[in-house]
């Protein structure tokens, strides 16, 4: 889980046409209802409209859980380098980020000219067309334009958690093969240059570390000297380029953990990113007037989609109040900035409202508010919309492998859908609930969720024998998720068929967190579970056995953790045990595991 219409202008006239592909299946005026709707003027009838219009979910298998969703609107052929410039053109010197961290205000046409002159160095550096491009960077600035240099000079950009340690980004390196990475001097007191440097020792592949800051260091680029780098005809070169990027080729890696414990790099397509984007805005009702509190960082597909490509289709204002969350930082720009839409996982909304109520600010009214990432229980919403004086919450469902959400509240829906399911179908999305034998199960039925579409992934790049055993040869991918589908459309998530653990929206997988914690030598063996938190959703709780004879305190394991991963995968409880409870063929029993943790006391028990 998160755990979530191309755009042209008449040759003819100034009037935008977000449609070039659609068959005059609508009457002239329903179109230019929906251009109102994305050149930011979505007004209450447009909604309207388009929940009347919206075409009817069709039943694939009758009374089985087997839906397909479609659209009125045509997957588009648009790929992210035009869908930048784009933007750029509709709404030029308006505002479009505001980086309170950094003091830094940027228009649409001040993104793309940095991120043109961008591409066209990283070209004159020997970057060709499919090259991997790294972004290991938080919230700043120049992720952004980092990511669109990318797309519009032809290469995947990479997405790397800014949190992650030596081990975990030279890893990230070699797995996608990276030729050049972007990244800032420092964050979190890690020194990015110097662990880059070291991590190109392993990795052949990378040729061009690039540092944004002032200061020059041995080894590596400064952003500001490449964006230099090329002449004036080179640089407007790059836009007569766009034409050649094909929408269907790869534009953006993410790393989600696999359950070998490794991350697995998801290819995503130009077109699954552009098109998933245009679904969001559809179904959020955002406007260009609106200004959003991006909580959740760029290199989540959470945040690529409902932040970042969000604001090229709609010319709405993102403002990053920090360079990784931080609620009273948040709350602040929601205030000073005027943002009336916030974007977050269970766990920012968690906080903020924590914040919120030990402070209490002057009255904050939103227009609308998105959680994803993790569940958020019924009480949550209640909590959100009394407190921010507002009624449109959505709830979103999805996975990086589909490129973000496959299933979104609708317009104005009542409260009690938004609080017990994830949403609604997405429009051009097919899926099904099967059992543990692949058959379609009745609806209301438990089942695993499987999910077949525009949205899909391509492959789990260089992982020819993970791709095939998660996407059939039919297309259809394997969430995972055990899921429960409605006839009409809304789903609800109930459990997880793999072992993922949820922790404030981050994917971990326990083998992960084992592996590291059985690099300490004085552990003979470990089994890490999930534990409820009424925070977070879910804790980590690693059960270790010491070796015989060796003696090891809580502290010093959880200190041995943080040297070798980033703090959000770090065990909150430890337990020493002698044994664990096992099968007869001598696997361990992870659910009994948990349950004999719960009568104990070590862990909370779920409410559920």
């Amino acid at each position: 889980m998160l755990r979530f219409y191309a755009i042209t202008r008449n040759s003819s006239s100034s009037h935008l046409n977000i449609f070039p592909n659609v068959r005059p299946t609508r009457s002239r005026r329903n179109l230019d209802d929906s251009l109102l709707a994305f050149r930011g003027n979505w007004r209450t009838r447009d909604a309207r409209r388009y929940r009347s219009s919206r075409a009817e979910t069709r039943n694939v298998e009758a009374g089985r859980s087997h839906l397909f969703q479609p659209g009125n609107v045509p997957v588009t052929d648009e790929t992210l380098g035009k869908l930048a410039a784009d933007a750029a053109r509709r709404w030029g010197d308006k505002e479009c980020v505001v980086s309170l961290h950094q003091g830094v205000r940027l228009t649409f046409n001040e993104i793309l000219g940095r991120a043109d002159r961008f591409a066209a160095g990283l070209k004159r550096l020997g970057l060709e067309r499919g090259d991997r491009f790294g972004i290991w960077a938080p919230n700043d600035v120049e992720w952004i334009i980092g990511f669109v240099a990318a797309t519009r000079a032809g290469l995947v950009s990479v997405s790397i958690n800014p949190t992650y340690k030596l081990n975990e980004i030279a890893y990230c390196l070699k797995k996608a093969g990276i030729k050049a990475v972007l990244s800032p001097a420092n964050f979190k007191n890690q020194d990015y240059p110097a662990m880059l440097l070291r991590a190109k020792q392993t990795c052949p592949t990378l040729e061009h570390i690039i540092i944004y800051s002032k200061d020059h260091v041995a080894g590596t680029r400064r952003l500001a000297d490449v964006e230099q780098l090329a002449s004036k005809i080179e640089v407007e070169r790059i836009a007569g380029e766009q034409d050649r990027i094909s929408c269907h080729s790869g534009s953006n890696i993410q790393f989600t953990s696999g359950t070998t414990g490794n991350p697995k790099a998801t290819l995503l397509s130009h077109r699954s990113l552009v098109n998933n984007a245009r679904q969001n805005v559809l179904r959020s009702e955002i406007r260009m007037e609106n200004k959003v509190c991006l909580n959740v960082p760029f290199f989540h597909v959470y945040g690529l989609i409902k932040g970042l490509l969000t604001m090229f289709h709609t010319g709405v204002t993102i403002v990053l109040e920090a360079r990784s969350f931080n609620p009273t930082k948040s709350l602040d720009a929601i205030i000073g900035e005027k943002c009336d839409t916030v974007y977050g996982t269970p766990t920012m909304w968690i906080t903020m409202l924590d914040v919120y109520h030990r402070v209490q600010p002057p009255p904050i009214t939103l227009a609308c508010g998105v959680t994803g990432g993790a569940i958020a229980s019924p009480e949550l919403f209640k909590k959100i919309r009394e407190s921010f004086n507002f009624n449109n919450i959505k709830n979103i469902y999805g996975l990086t492998e589909v490129t973000g959400v496959i299933f979104h509240s609708m317009p104005n829906e009542k409260n009690e859908l938004t609080d017990n399911t994830v949403g609604h179908l997405s429009d051009h999305i097919e899926v099904k609930v099967v059992d543990e034998n692949g058959k379609t199960v009745p609806f209301g039925t438990r089942g695993e969720l499987w999910s077949r579409g525009y949205s899909n992934m391509i492959e789990y790049y260089n992982d020819e024998e993970a791709t095939k055993k998660s996407i059939t040869k039919d297309g259809w991918f394997k969430t995972g998720d055990q899921f429960i589908l409605r006839s009409d459309g809304y789903g609800q998530i109930v459990g997880r068929l793999k072992e993922m653990i949820i922790r404030g929206g981050e994917n971990i997988f326990p083998k992960e967190i084992e592996d590291v914690i059985m690099m300490h030598p004085l552990v003979a063996e470990v089994q890490v579970i999930g534990a409820y938190d009424e925070v977070y959703g879910e804790e980590l709780c690693a059960c270790v056995r010491l070796r015989d004879g060796a003696k090891l305190e809580k502290e010093e394991l959880k200190e041995f953790c943080a040297s070798q991963m980033a703090s959000f995968k770090i065990p909150h409880y430890v337990e020493f045990v002698t044994e664990y409870p096992k099968t007869s063929s001598g696997k361990v029993q992870k659910y009994v595991l948990k349950r004999e943790m719960e009568r104990k006391g070590i862990i909370p028990a779920s409410p559920n």
